[in-house]
């Protein structure tokens, strides 16, 4: 009786949110087929009110944190799929679908991960060995039904102008003396996923001019040599200086190689972007800032700009997914600055609906 008093009283909260009275539907069900909607989730969220947010406005999950390496892989070499399991049960009993995150991501690569028991650097062959292992493991524990598509490879390009395509300090361009661990990671996964899952090369700040290109000349060549991947997942961490032609241009070129647009990690910072020239200035702002109304009606005309340009480019796009589900658990509010919050998805840490969520429903109900 209590669970169901408080879907009620939540519900009636919903509705009564930012003077719109009318009932609020779930985002899945005005995007309807334009393509799969989606939100990052922790094991503690897939409960209570959140897992009912999740069943009313999504019907795709990706696991946040608890399926990239660095969380499954223990320090003895096993593998520990525990906390994962926890939100692939409640994908598979309420029949939502899983992106996969991540295969081999410099982020997450366990300490000590490419060094033997001694400390000493493993050779590129047995790193390839031992993380083969592992992705064999993955595949042949999570059910083929559920999972849809891996990002396989994660933030392999480099950011600056003028530095290499790639980023060269990561542990694994370092272990393969190059970035041929790429290739390597998409052919190995092909040899274990199940037929018809999706292979993904996934990165931040792609809209970027300098990094576009940088991610279209590695993927044409990857492609050229026959490595197989399917899609790139536009990580769409931004914020208000991201404009409509970046967007487009971006879904233009990868389309143009034959690849499957993802938008993966959406989510708009309050605040300058985290990534390129608005970095420093981020970083300058120690205390969270308030969210007024003029702040609120600039975030719902991005978020309605940017929904526009996904709504038109539906053919393109398979999957696009929120990085959390309310501001109370965003990331942001801890990224540069711990502690500080930020205010960058569709609903408030009260659970309730921002001016974002209606003016991303208005992009699919005003048509």
């Amino acid at each position: 009786m209590k669970h169901l008093l408080s879907i009620a009283l939540c519900a009636a909260a919903l509705a009564s949110c930012c003077g719109r009275s009318e009932e609020i539907p779930g985002i899945k069900d005005f995007i309807k087929d334009d393509f799969k909607i989606g939100v990052a989730v922790s094991p503690s969220t897939v409960q209570g009110m959140e897992g009912e947010m999740i069943l009313k406005h999504f019907n795709t999950m990706t696991a946040e944190n608890v399926m990239k390496p660095a969380q499954v892989i223990q320090r003895d070499g096993s593998y520990d799929f525990s906390q994962a399991d926890k939100i692939v049960e409640f994908a598979q009993k309420n029949g939502l679908t899983m992106r996969g995150h991540t295969l081999v991501w410099h982020g997450s690569t366990p300490r000590g991960y490419m060094n033997d028991a001694d400390g000493n650097p493993l050779t590129k062959e047995q790193v390839m060995e031992k993380h083969e292992n592992y992705i064999k493991a993955v595949f042949e524990h999570y059910p083929k039904d559920v999972v849809f598509c891996w990002d396989v490879v994660n933030e392999a390009l480099a950011d600056e102008p003028g530095e290499s395509i790639y980023r060269t300090r990561s542990p694994w361009y370092q272990a393969f003396g190059g970035p041929e661990f790429i290739e390597w990671a998409f052919r190995t996964t092909k040899k274990y996923a199940p037929e018809g899952v999706q292979l993904i090369y996934n990165d931040y700040n792609v809209v970027d001019p300098a990094k576009l290109d940088r991610a279209c000349q590695m993927l044409s060549e990857l492609l050229e040599k026959g490595v197989p991947i399917d899609g790139v997942g536009l990580q769409a961490h931004w914020d208000n200086s991201i404009t409509r032609e970046q967007i487009q241009t971006a879904i233009d070129r990868f389309s143009a190689l034959g690849l499957d647009i993802h938008i993966t990690e959406l989510d708009l910072t309050c605040f300058d972007n985290y990534h390129g020239n608005g970095a420093a200035e981020r970083q300058k702002i120690k205390n969270s800032i308030h969210y007024t109304d003029e702040l609120a009606d600039a975030q719902a005309a991005q978020y309605a700009m940017i929904f526009d340009v996904l709504h038109q480019n539906r053919d393109k796009i398979s999957s696009v997914t929120f990085w959390c589900l309310t501001d109370r658990t965003s990331w942001l509010n801890n990224f540069p600055i711990r502690g500080r919050l930020d205010y960058p998805l569709l609903f408030d840490s009260q659970h309730q609906p921002k001016k974002a969520f209606f003016a991303v429903k208005d992009v699919f109900t005003k048509k």
